[in-house]
């Protein structure tokens, strides 16, 4: 049997990781550019949810990479060339 605060600490834990996972998908969705970085989508994700811990949204990418099947999230986004002068 689980104790009831360790419960409720795992409650909380599978609760955030539902909610990015949730906010993942519809940037994920077919045809849609990775317009941003891990990294940033991860902030975006923070600002627009409130705290978050990076394990949680590390887990819920996975998550909702093999849901949308969008393997190619799984790849860093190409760096911009910089214009030089």
């Amino acid at each position: 049997m689980t104790h009831p605060s360790r419960q409720k600490m795992m409650d909380k834990a599978v609760a955030e990781r539902e909610l990015v996972r949730e906010w993942l998908l519809p940037h994920m969705s077919k045809g849609r550019p990775k317009a941003f970085t891990k990294e940033q989508y991860r902030q975006l994700a923070a600002a627009d949810l409130g705290s978050i811990s990076k394990a949680a949204f590390d887990h819920s990418w996975i998550s909702a990479i093999e849901e949308s099947g969008r393997q190619d999230w799984y790849d860093p986004k190409p760096r911009r060339q910089e214009t030089r002068q």
